[in-house]
């Protein structure tokens, strides 16, 4: 009996979900994304150039690497 109880339960709490709620007629400031983009526009700027200046001291880093090593595989 448990078994039929769940979708019996489901089909009830649908039910009152569709036909008892009320729409909510809310307004949200148009000025609100204004906002979160001033905040995320620098801060994905400064990602974008921190990653920039460190790519191209990776890549130093990495051909001084190789380098390094094919100097001790040749010897």
């Amino acid at each position: 009996m448990n078994g039929r109880k769940f979708p019996l339960a489901f089909v009830v709490s649908f039910l009152c979900f569709v036909f008892i709620t009320v729409p909510a007629y809310g307004y949200a400031d148009p000025n609100t994304v204004g906002l979160v983009s001033q905040i995320l526009t620098p801060l994905l700027i400064i990602a974008g150039a921190s990653v920039t200046f460190l790519r191209q001291r990776i890549v130093s880093a990495l051909s001084g690497i190789s380098r390094r090593l094919r100097r001790r595989a040749d010897a």
